[in-house]
């Protein structure tokens, strides 16, 4: 299989993954059973929405373009834009723990990053550098 195909289908695997343990976590309250499972979960989101970014630029972008683009700045941009987005849904919806408010929307976006970087090392290095060697 091609490697667009390959890395397509391990994202959309991540983001089944990310979506059954969002499920499991609301129906059984993990989030307040675990202290750490929203960790986890942002985390993951970071993965899932810096491979993304970074598939969208690697397959979507034309070559003629793409250099041009700063690969890192704009999927770091991209998920913090996302993670803020979402911490901002958190808190308009009531989905916040009031105590240490600023503290958990601190780590949660941390570990947006976090992931994001993961993200970034294992596919940058897969997606980018192989085509310098080309």
């Amino acid at each position: 299989m091609h490697q667009r195909t390959v890395s397509g289908l391990l994202i959309a695997l991540l983001a089944l993954s990310i979506a059954l343990l969002q499920f499991l976590a609301t129906t059984f309250f993990l989030y307040w059973v675990w202290w750490w499972f929203d960790i986890v979960m942002h985390f993951l989101g970071g993965v899932f929405i810096g491979s993304s970014m970074l598939w969208l630029i690697r397959y979507e972008v034309p070559v003629s373009i793409r250099h041009r683009i700063p690969i890192f700045l704009t999927t770091f941009l991209g998920v913090l834009a996302v993670g803020v987005l979402w911490e901002v849904f958190e808190y308009v919806t009531g989905l916040y723990a009031a105590v240490n408010y600023t503290l958990d929307t601190t780590l949660d976006l941390a570990m947006d990053i976090v992931g994001m970087l993961l993200a970034y090392l294992v596919l940058n290095r897969l997606f980018f550098q192989s085509d310098t060697k080309k």
